[in-house]
Order: C-alpha cells, then sequence, then structure tokens
C-alpha cells in the first residue's frame, strides 16, 4: 500500500449528479404520461408507450436474466427508457412545448452540510419583507425630553423608562 492519501470525489457534486438525473427522469416520465392521456395526441403514438409496458412485463426477454443475473433487467430498463424517449419525440412538438410549459413541479435541491458551505459575504432580505429599526439608547437616569413624552402620560413619564422587549 502506498503512503498517498485517497482522494474521494466530492460527496456534494456526486449527489447534486444523482439528483440531477432522478429529476430529469420523473420529468420525462411525468410528461409521457401526460402525453399519453392527452386526446389530441393520435392514437397510432399512444401504442409506443403500451408496446414498451408490455414488453417489460412479458415473460420473453431479448436477453434472459438466467444467462448472467442482473442483465435480463438492465435490458428491460433500457427498453423502457428508450420507449419512453421515443414516445415524447414522436409526439407533436406542440403539443410537447405546451406540457412542459405547463410542468410547474417545485424543484428538488440538495442541500449541503454547514461544514462545506462557504460563508456568503452579502445578505438581502427576503422579497416583500421590510425591516426598518431605529434604536436609541436611553439610561434610566436621564429623563425623556418633552418633545418624546407622551401627551396623556402625566407625571408617570417623567420616571425611567420601562425596557421595550
Amino acid at each position: 500500500m502506498s503512503d498517498e492519501k485517497m482522494q474521494y470525489p466530492e460527496r456534494a457534486r456526486d449527489i447534486s449528479t444523482l439528483m440531477g438525473w432522478l429529476k430529469d427522469f420523473f420529468g420525462q416520465f411525468r410528461l409521457a404520461w401526460e402525453l399519453l392521456w392527452d386526446d389530441r395526441v393520435p392514437f397510432v403514438t399512444k401504442i409506443i408507450p403500451i408496446l414498451t409496458v408490455l414488453y417489460v412485463i412479458s415473460p420473453v426477454d431479448l436477453v434472459p436474466g438466467t444467462v448472467v443475473p442482473g442483465l435480463g433487467q438492465l435490458d428491460d430498463l433500457a427498453i423502457f427508457l428508450i420507449g419512453m424517449r421515443l414516445f415524447v419525440d414522436v409526439c407533436p412538438p406542440t403539443l410537447v412545448a405546451e406540457h412542459k410549459q405547463e410542468d410547474t413541479q417545485p424543484e428538488i435541491g440538495v442541500t449541503i452540510p454547514a461544514a462545506e458551505q462557504t460563508p456568503s459575504v452579502t445578505w438581502t432580505p427576503p422579497v416583500g419583507q421590510i425591516i426598518d429599526l431605529e434604536a436609541k439608547v436611553v439610561s434610566d437616569a436621564q429623563p425623556l425630553p418633552d418633545s418624546e413624552v407622551a401627551p396623556n402620560a402625566g407625571d408617570k413619564s417623567k420616571g425611567p423608562v420601562p425596557p421595550v422587549w
């Protein structure tokens, strides 16, 4: 064994790559599902996902799983992905663009642990929140000036100022 330390890939980058791939996969699946149920898509085009699902659930495989374990499932996955992509590519482009535009699913993001984050230099408050605060240092020994005394407070206002918070 050598004295060199093993170099591990950055974990956050690997996770974000996987999450991006999963987001694309589920987005493509959702698009295909919506197009499958759209009445404007021709029936001949809808035969592609039907045949794809029939192949995946059928006992007949191009590569049987008994020859090489796991390879039979991989060819089913490949046929499913190819069939889904072919169906979206054959659908009318205007319908595909319309369904992509309607797709407003929430973003799936990866949160990076605090140890891996770099501190930001500037901070901007969220949109819609305005924070305006003025503070004065007032000692208990100083009476308030007449301009800051409430008009109906009477003699009680000349004493110490109670804490605001």
